[in-house]
């Protein structure tokens, strides 16, 4: 079940990734030189940065903003080549975005062509003169982190690669660095901790418990990290704490929230420890478990309310199919029809039937 886990969790990366590209703007391509353009692509990025000090921006929507613009670095050089530099559009994104743009030629591999406004759907095939090596990129980046270990923009857009692709204690070493060099915020905090959990086979570690018992008392409306710890607690059998930790997060939410019901039956499984009933999981598969729906339902949730691309819908459908089985898929799978058109919807009927669920 490892690979599961390494999808699931790149659902929310996915999601807080969608979310961030809202945060920036499209680059014009009305700049009269090559090096106008790339000024104002460095004032953009520099204009991210200002938004996320300002708190316009979360961290997670910051370095959205920062892959969406070295896309549309890549695109402009693409449509836009300077004689003589033709052939060499990789170093000029480069050049002009030392470390946030080398680690975007993987992201752009991941979330889509630049050429394209968005992916069909995960896992498309790309043309020859497209594919990007995403090892390499990363290799490009890690090398530039040696020379500028303090930059933490570079940690902040390693991190989440790492946990994509189940390097879980780099990505905790990206995390801890990232914490050395900013204030903790209860956001980074949880993420740290998921990545040393996942590094642990599930198991929480007591730096986990310590951070995410630190992000819950900065912050009172954080929601991920009191969800992780409830769970932690439930899964390694300290009831009273959990119970309460589980009435905290219900009583964050409307009722509404997809991840409702996991909670719901979180505090249920601690009320019945309380009681001395046996859990039916072992304890790092507890934790594990409240852990994966929580991710899923925080896909769900986001997707129910505010919509999102067939790539998402796609992600969602499949992990409610390993989840839940094929009605719970089915269910999720006719929302996002209902909510797609178009090439996205054609796309998503293409799985739906892949995948077994409609005919």
């Amino acid at each position: 079940m490892f690979w599961i886990f390494a999808i699931l969790l790149v659902l929310v990366i996915i999601g807080v990734l969608i979310l961030g590209l809202r945060g920036v703007g499209r680059a014009r391509e009305t700049a009269e030189t090559t090096d106008a353009s790339h000024a104002f692509f460095r004032d953009q990025l520099d204009g991210i940065d200002a938004d996320l000090a300002a708190g316009r921006l979360s961290e997670s929507e910051a370095t959205a903003a920062r892959a969406e613009l070295a896309r549309e670095v890549i695109r402009y050089e693409k449509e836009n080549p300077s004689p003589a530099k033709l052939g060499g559009g990789r170093a000029i994104v480069l050049a002009a975005l030392p470390v946030v743009a080398a680690v975007s030629l993987g992201l752009y591999a991941w979330i889509g062509r630049a050429d394209l406004p968005a992916m069909p759907l995960a896992g498309r095939d790309l043309p020859a003169e497209a594919e990007l090596d995403l090892e390499a990129a990363i290799a490009t980046v890690e090398a530039q982190m040696v020379q500028t270990p303090d930059d933490v923009r570079g940690w902040l857009v390693l991190a989440p690669i790492y946990m994509e692709q189940g390097r879980f204690a780099e990505a905790a070493n990206a995390w801890r660095r990232v914490l050395a060099l900013e204030p903790p915020t209860a956001d980074r905090q949880s993420s740290l901790a998921e990545a040393l959990i996942m590094d642990n086979n599930g198991e929480p570690t007591d730096e986990a418990l310590q951070l995410l018992r630190s992000a819950v008392a900065a912050d009172p409306t954080h929601i991920r990290s009191r969800f992780y710890l409830a769970g932690v607690l439930t899964g390694t059998g300290e009831y009273q704490e959990a119970v309460s930790l589980w009435q905290e997060l219900l009583a964050l939410g409307t009722g509404e929230e997809a991840w409702i019901g996991t909670a719901r039956a979180g505090l249920a499984t601690a009320q019945a420890g309380i009681e001395g009933e046996t859990l039916g999981d072992s304890e790092p598969d507890a934790t594990m478990d409240v852990m994966i729906r929580g991710m899923v339902d925080g896909l769900a949730a986001r997707l129910y309310d505010e919509g999102g691309t067939a790539e998402e819908w796609a992600q969602l459908v499949r992990s409610r199919l390993e989840l839940d089985g094929e009605d719970a898929a089915r269910e999720d799978l006719e929302r996002a029809l209902a909510a797609l058109s178009g090439q996205d919807r054609v796309a998503l009927e293409d799985f739906g039937r892949e995948i077994g669920l409609t005919e």
